[in-house]
C-alpha cells in the first residue's frame, strides 16, 4: 500500500492552499433561511472590482475634417436636389430672389447685362446688306451725293430705261468727306439747255444715273507748278488714280465701276490747295464723257 503522508487532526482548522483558491467551510455555503417577516441575521460582506477606466484617447484631427468637409457636401447636395424651377443670380449689393418656375433663365451676355435667353438680343440683329431706299426724296442735286457715300437710292426717281439720252449728274470727290458736282466737263458737246439737261440737270427729279468720281490713289511727281496769286509759291502736281462708279438713281444698280487714271497733267490756271500742298492730276473732261457716253446715249 502506497504511503498516504500522516492523518489529518479532526480538530485542526484547515489552512486554505493558495493554488487552489479560497476554502469555505459547510456553513459559508448555507444560504440564510428567509421567509415571511424574516430578516437575515447578517449581510454578507462583497467586494465589486471596478476597472480603471484606460485614459482618455487623443482625438482624430484628420477624420473630424473629413467627416465636417463630408457633412458640407452632403447639405450643398440637398439643396441642390431641392431647387425646382429657378436658378439664383447674384450681384454685388443685391438680394438673391428666386426666379419662377415660367421664367426663362438667364444667360449672361458679353459686356452687358443679363438677357433672358427667350428674346433676342439687339446687339445680334443683322446687318442690312446692299443700298437701301431713302427715307425722303431727293429735293436737290446735294441730295444725290448719298448715292455714291451713303448706298442710298431714290425710288421716285426714273429709272435708266425707254429711249436714250439717259441723264446723268457728274459728282467729285479729291478731297476725303468732300463732293461737288462738275458743272463745266460736258461743256465740249455744247452749251444747249438740252446738253446740260443730260449731262449735268440741276434738277434730281430728271436724273437718271449717278457717276461718282474718286480720288484714290497718288503716285510720283509729275511737274512743279508756279503761282503768283495771293503770294509766289511752288506747288507739285502729282500722279493720282480715280474710280469711277455709275449707279441707276432709282434703284441703287451699279452700272459701271472702272478705273481711271488723272491724264490732265497740265498746270491749271486756278486751283484749290489742301493743307498737302499739293496738286493732283484730274480726270480730263474728254475721258469722263468717253466713260460715259455709251451709258447715256445707248
Amino acid at each position: 500500500m502506497a504511503d498516504t503522508g500522516p492523518e489529518p487532526d479532526a480538530n485542526q482548522t484547515p489552512v486554505p492552499d493558495p493554488a487552489a483558491g479560497a476554502a469555505f467551510s459547510p456553513q459559508d455555503e448555507q444560504a440564510p433561511e428567509t421567509g415571511p417577516g424574516t430578516a437575515p441575521d447578517f449581510a454578507p460582506a462583497t467586494t465589486t472590482w471596478v476597472p480603471t477606466p484606460p485614459p482618455p484617447a487623443q482625438p482624430n484631427q484628420t477624420g473630424i475634417i473629413v467627416a465636417a468637409v463630408a457633412g458640407v457636401v452632403v447639405l450643398v447636395l440637398m439643396a441642390c436636389v431641392g431647387l425646382v424651377g429657378g436658378i439664383f443670380l447674384l450681384r454685388d449689393g443685391e438680394t438673391p430672389v428666386a426666379s419662377p418656375a415660367s421664367r426663362a433663365p438667364l444667360l449672361p451676355t458679353t459686356g452687358g447685362s443679363p438677357t433672358a435667353s427667350g428674346q433676342p438680343d439687339q446687339s445680334e440683329e443683322p446687318v442690312a446688306q446692299g443700298p437701301q431706299a431713302s427715307a425722303y426724296p431727293a429735293e436737290k442735286v446735294e441730295d444725290l451725293n448719298r448715292v455714291c457715300d451713303e448706298d442710298i437710292y431714290y425710288p421716285e426717281l426714273p429709272k435708266r430705261a425707254g429711249k436714250a439720252p439717259h441723264p446723268v449728274v457728274l459728282l467729285l470727290s479729291d478731297t476725303p468727306g468732300l463732293r461737288y458736282k462738275d458743272d463745266g466737263y460736258y461743256y465740249d458737246l455744247g452749251l444747249s439747255k438740252k446738253v446740260e439737261q443730260t449731262w449735268a440737270s440741276e434738277d434730281p427729279r430728271k436724273v437718271q444715273m449717278v457717276a461718282c468720281l474718286d480720288r484714290v490713289s497718288t503716285g510720283s511727281t509729275i511737274r512743279n507748278c508756279k503761282f503768283d496769286d495771293p503770294k509766289p509759291q511752288t506747288l507739285p502736281l502729282v500722279r493720282t488714280g480715280w474710280r469711277l462708279r455709275v449707279y441707276e438713281a432709282a434703284t441703287g444698280r451699279k452700272l459701271l465701276d472702272k478705273a481711271m487714271n488723272g491724264d490732265d497733267q497740265k498746270c491749271p490756271y486756278v486751283v484749290m490747295v489742301g493743307a498737302d500742298k499739293k496738286i493732283y492730276a484730274e480726270v480730263s473732261d474728254r475721258a469722263a464723257i468717253a466713260a460715259l457716253r455709251n451709258l447715256v446715249n445707248k
